[in-house]
């Protein structure tokens, strides 16, 4: 057991009142999300080009997000928002591929029906963090809900591998374990403590059981149950919420696969201001994964 503990500082997400209030008139995006000289990492990743894309359903919710700055200051005051539904495919090569070339919504006087072209997409080289765009050729409005035609949707947000989340179980069974094994030292010590009296034949009398324990002993379990406490929790924080995830998908050059966390963020442009969150599931055999 460590005698100290370092204490983590967690990175705090940007706060929406720092985005800028970009204009949503932005033109489709010219990343060319396989470059090799980008220095992310992503290209040395896949060398398969001819391995199958990995099928997503994105699910975008488009509008006024807490504390995010708009370009226009009725934009979605009314708490309307704009789902947005992009089964895709995720391809080897960084491109993304809308199974559809238009996307839809029903507003309040029918579908809304609107071409989608999908950019690019591009994980880190840590494979923790991922970014995508798609843009939309023609304005798509829903009440007071809009985006300017040519707006490029950026989506960025946190991916767990099959990997990370072994790790990360894997360190916090191990400090569960030794939380377990300080409790039950100290445990063991206040039993000893209480225990009940026995009769001693040669003094006549009730006498303790067991010695008294030193209390310096005594402190040091103590602390070392409370470190071990300390360490658990800390594990524990750094495991995601299965409920905040999606369920695990194939994609491309991560064995295993990946899950997505749920509420990533959207912006309007790639230093636009944030219009919005998105998730994904992965779509498979089972007919439900198009609409959960």
């Amino acid at each position: 057991m460590k005698s100290s503990i370092l204490l983590l500082l967690f990175p705090i997400a940007d706060a929406f009142s720092s985005i800028p209030a970009d204009n949503f008139r932005l033109p489709p995006t010219t990343k060319n999300y396989n470059d090799n000289s980008s220095g992310n990492g992503s290209s040395s990743r896949i060398t398969n080009l001819d391995e199958v894309s990995s099928p997503w359903r994105v699910a975008l919710d488009i509008g006024r997000e807490p504390l995010a700055r708009m370009p226009d200051f009725d934009w979605a005051r009314s708490g309307c928002r704009m789902p947005l539904v992009i089964p895709t495919d995720f391809s080897a090569d960084y491109v993304l591929s809308p199974k559809s070339e238009t996307v839809m919504f029903t507003g309040p006087n029918g579908a809304v029906v609107s071409p989608i072209v999908g950019e690019g997409w591009e994980l880190s080289e840590d494979e923790k963090t991922i970014s995508l765009s798609y843009t939309l050729p023609e304005k798509m409005e829903r009440r007071d809900v809009y985006i300017e035609a040519g707006t490029e949707l950026v989506l960025s947000g946190r991916v767990y591998t099959q990997t990370e989340m072994d790790r990360l179980n894997k360190e916090y069974y191990e400090a569960r374990e030794e939380l377990w094994k300080a409790g039950k030292e100290i445990s063991e010590i206040y039993e000893r403590q209480n225990a009940s009296k026995k009769w001693d034949e040669e003094s006549n009398s009730w006498v303790k059981r067991y010695k008294d324990e030193n209390p310096f002993r005594i402190a040091q379990k103590e602390i070392q149950y409370k470190l071990a406490e300390a360490v658990q929790g800390q594990k524990m924080a750094q495991r995601p919420d299965l409920n905040d995830l999606s369920n695990r998908g194939s994609f491309p050059g991560v064995e295993k696969g990946v899950y997505f966390e749920k509420k990533g963020v959207v912006r309007a442009g790639k230093n636009g201001p944030v219009c919005g969150t998105w998730s994904a599931e992965p779509i498979t055999n089972a007919p439900v994964s198009y609409r959960s």
